[in-house]
């Protein structure tokens, strides 16, 4: 009796390449459906996270005997008073610093012009054919400082052209969103699916809002904090820097870092040494390293730690999808990301990546 033996070659590995490859074809259809389709999609991603954040205050409201769309109608009319008092408070003092972008820019050119004719003059002692170039350095720095400002500009710009749609869905998320929970809740086919649906829904909703809670009063310290130090220094409209402050925190690394280069270029208008404009950014670079060191870490603690170097990558990603204001809603879709994946086990023992675990515990 014959036998024939056919020896395949395992298909394992082939499967996991297979698998891998279509996860990242995924995940690059969605980035490019999230860029092309940001008109629609970011003013329904940023009236989601304001729902989300805001929610617990309508519920306070609502515990009054306020008729719920009422309390709605109320937190999204007192947010839209607050952000537009702070648009009226800012935009002019903004507007003026603005303007004065070109005495920046010949200030820099002379001052470093100085400092190369000295450069040159000892270069010229070492190498005599060498030729300076001071004018460049002073233009390119203008051009850095213009650019700051800049994005702070165009942040607020978009910000006025999408408010409307933003609060008008923010409404409809504070008041039909938890009806939606509910319907989503009864589809669910057995009891204890519906009762593990509650639980993850209450919970991620508290998670969310509770991280929003606390970031925003560290920022809002922050700001405050700024603020103090500016006035301090004799720097003028403190509360802009305060400002700044507060809301370009919301992306850690990055908006500090572009309200540095801001603060530059305003020490510089301020003051005629370099000692002096340099005390500006130092001291808000030194509020800002106890806040992201020290007050962060404490009051966040553990549970909310994120990579470093996953979440400047985690920025850029969403930077380029939806531009400043993808760069200031990052950090809470990680964020969402992170509690969902804990709380539904979308990615495993890989969730421990994000906040640098390297152990992978069994779950």
């Amino acid at each position: 009796m014959n036998s024939t033996f056919i020896i395949r070659e395992p298909t394992s590995r082939k499967d996991g390449v297979i698998s891998l490859a279509l996860n990242i074809l995924v995940v690059i259809a969605v980035l490019y459906t999230l860029y092309f389709c940001r008109t629609l999609m970011l003013p329904i991603f940023v009236a989601g996270f304001i729902a989300l954040f805001s929610s617990p205050l309508v519920r306070f409201v609502a515990g009054f005997r306020v008729p719920h769309a009422l309390a709605a109608a109320l937190v999204v009319l007192l947010l839209i008073v607050g952000l537009g008092a702070t648009f009226v408070i800012l935009v002019g003092p903004a507007g003026q610093w603005l303007d004065s972008l070109p005495a920046l820019g010949d200030k820099l050119v002379a001052q470093m012009n100085g400092l190369s004719d000295r450069f040159n003059l000892f270069r010229a002692q070492i190498l005599p054919d060498a030729e300076g170039h001071s004018g460049a350095v002073g233009n390119a720095l203008e051009t850095i400082f213009f650019s700051a400002f800049s994005v702070v500009a165009g942040t607020t710009a978009m910000f006025l052209i999408e408010i409307v749609a933003v609060f008008v869905i923010t409404y409809f998320f504070l008041v039909y969103g938890d009806n939606l929970m509910r319907n989503l809740v009864r589809a669910q086919s057995s009891f204890a699916e519906k009762k593990k649906a509650v639980i993850i829904f209450q919970t991620v909703r508290d998670d969310i809002s509770r991280y929003a809670l606390l970031i925003s009063i560290i920022n809002i310290g922050l700001g405050l904090a700024t603020a103090c130090v500016m006035a301090l220094l004799g720097v003028d409209d403190p509360f802009l820097w305060g400002a700044l402050a507060a809301i370009l925190n919301f992306a850690p690394y990055i908006g500090p870092l572009v309200l540095s280069i801001i603060l530059t270029g305003v020490g510089f208008i301020e003051y005629e040494t370099w000692g002096l404009a340099l005390m500006v950014p130092g001291s808000f670079l030194l509020l800002n390293f106890i806040e992201s060191q020290l007050v962060t870490p404490t009051v966040l603690g553990q549970r909310f730690n994120m990579n470093p170097l996953l979440v400047v990558l985690w920025m850029f990603v969403w930077g380029w999808v939806w531009g400043v204001i993808g760069l200031l809603i990052a950090i809470p879709l990680l964020v969402c990301f992170k509690i969902l994946s804990s709380h539904l086990d979308l990615i495993g023992c890989w969730i421990n990546v994000l906040d640098g675990d390297n152990s992978c515990e069994k779950r």
